[in-house]
């Protein structure tokens, strides 16, 4: 039985089960990170008014990656200390 369990994995060894993924707290982190980009991005669309290609270049280009940095960051941390 086990030589059979072996031969379904990539590299012949011995597969456990850890913990279940904490993907319920992810998702809240993801949540967080994309309504604090907003209030950012609002902010900042408001202390720089003159400026509007500078707007569009955080609203379009940096705001996004912010965002998805940011929730990758709170997924890490969760992971940490989670194991």
């Amino acid at each position: 039985m086990e030589e059979e369990l072996n031969k379904l994995t990539l590299m012949g060894r011995k597969e456990i089960s850890g913990e279940k993924y904490p993907i319920f707290w992810e998702r809240i982190g993801l949540i967080f990170s994309i309504i604090l980009t907003i209030f950012v991005t609002y902010s900042i669309w408001n202390e720089f008014e003159n400026f509007f290609w500078l707007n569009i270049l955080f609203s379009a280009c940096i705001a996004p990656l912010l965002a998805l940095s940011l929730a990758e960051m709170i997924g890490r941390l969760i992971q940490y200390l989670k194991s």
